[in-house]
């Protein structure tokens, strides 16, 4: 039941907002390519809505603080970021634009360089 719930909760995670540079030229619900979602997410902090943190390092590891605290690594494909728990459960985030803000799933996603 432990990895279902994180994986739930997982999902959660990522209603979150980001306007972001050079997303801005996909029209509404069009996914992004590995390097745009690099660029988008890499070396920075996302925060969603309800206050939710995951940091997303240079190096591949992320953390997330929020419902739960959890760790793990993350890599980047075309149109997904996939991230893998510490735990060994692994999720693919399917990544998109619409209406000019970044979107994780169904979640709108603020991103930010971490300091």
């Amino acid at each position: 039941m432990e990895p279902f719930r994180r994986a739930v909760s997982a999902t959660c995670l990522f209603s979150l907002v980001a306007p972001i540079g050079s997303v801005h030229a996909h029209s509404t619900g069009l996914p992004l390519s590995a390097q745009e979602i690099t660029t988008a997410i890499n070396g920075k902090v996302c925060s969603t809505g309800g206050g939710a943190k995951f940091a997303f390092g240079n190096d591949g590891r992320f953390s997330y603080d929020g419902l739960w605290q959890s760790s793990g690594s993350y890599i980047v494909t075309s149109n997904a970021i996939v991230v893998t728990f510490d735990s060994g459960l692994r999720r693919a985030f399917v990544i998109s634009i619409r209406d000019g803000s970044l979107y994780m799933e169904k979640t709108r996603v603020s991103c930010a360089a971490s300091r």
